[in-house]
């Protein structure tokens, strides 16, 4: 009997799949989708000189990009076949450069107002140990401060995890013109803007500075049915009904 299983190398959540249903969920609504499907299969060995035969158990794997071979892959019924080789792809398929993928995100209601509320959501995966939401504790509730305090937690739990490197996702615009474009300029102006000025939040961008190597940081449409941002968004919130002030 024929088993399959998925790795999701681009997706919401990249990893190793034992059905269909779970694999869609990472792919569905997700521009630049990547899989693999690995067919675990049985064949004959026969040894003519000796007269005997023995079985053996290899996997054959097809690349999946197109909506059309996605729609085909609904007829496979699939359990994860555990062994070297799906280890080996699930380390392979954490991104491009081997790195977990982590979605983080920062949520203020009244932002800018009095009596607002800010928190942090940091999205690892589905009922993930790691998954956070918690309100903002240091410095004034806004929505860019949760944000980079969300990333800085994020960080924070990959290098206790031994971690080298990290994706983090995020919706914010400024938060990846920030880490991508003008931290350099930032950091050889002592912390200043072009006009002189302290950089926002520089306490928060200056503790970022010193991670920068682990971290690559990919920009992500908010509201846009992206499930892992989607989530990390749900976990913002969720912190930020807990904030006292």
């Amino acid at each position: 009997m024929k088993n399959s299983y998925y790795a999701v190398a681009n997706g919401y959540t990249p990893g190793i799949y034992s059905t269909w249903k779970e694999c869609e969920k990472q792919i569905k609504g997700f521009r630049g989708a990547r899989l693999a499907v690995f067919f675990k299969f049985k064949k004959t060995l026969s040894n003519s000189s000796q007269g005997t035969s023995r079985e053996q158990t290899t996997s054959k794997r097809k690349f999946v990009t197109s909506d059309d071979d996605i729609a085909k892959l609904k007829r496979y019924k699939s359990t994860l076949y555990e062994n070297d080789c799906a280890n080996k792809i699930l380390r392979d398929f954490r991104g491009d450069i081997g790195a977990p993928i982590v979605y983080t995100d920062g949520a203020c209601s009244a932002n800018g107002r009095r009596g607002a509320k800010a928190g942090i959501g940091v999205f690892w995966g589905d009922d993930h140990p790691d998954n956070i939401a918690e309100p903002l504790k240091d410095g004034p509730p806004t929505n860019n401060r949760a944000e980079l305090m969300a990333v800085i937690v994020a960080v924070k739990q990959a290098v206790n995890k031994g971690l080298s490197c990290i994706i983090i996702r995020t919706d914010s615009n400024l938060l990846i013109q920030s880490m991508n474009n003008w931290i350099k300029s930032w950091r050889l102006n002592g912390w200043k803007t072009a006009n002189g000025q302290d950089v926002k939040n520089k306490d928060l961008i200056v503790e970022l500075d010193k991670w920068l190597k682990r971290v690559r940081f990919e920009h992500v449409a908010g509201h846009a049915g992206i499930y892992g941002n989607e989530k990390a968004d749900e976990l913002a919130r969720k912190g930020a009904a807990l904030y006292n002030s």
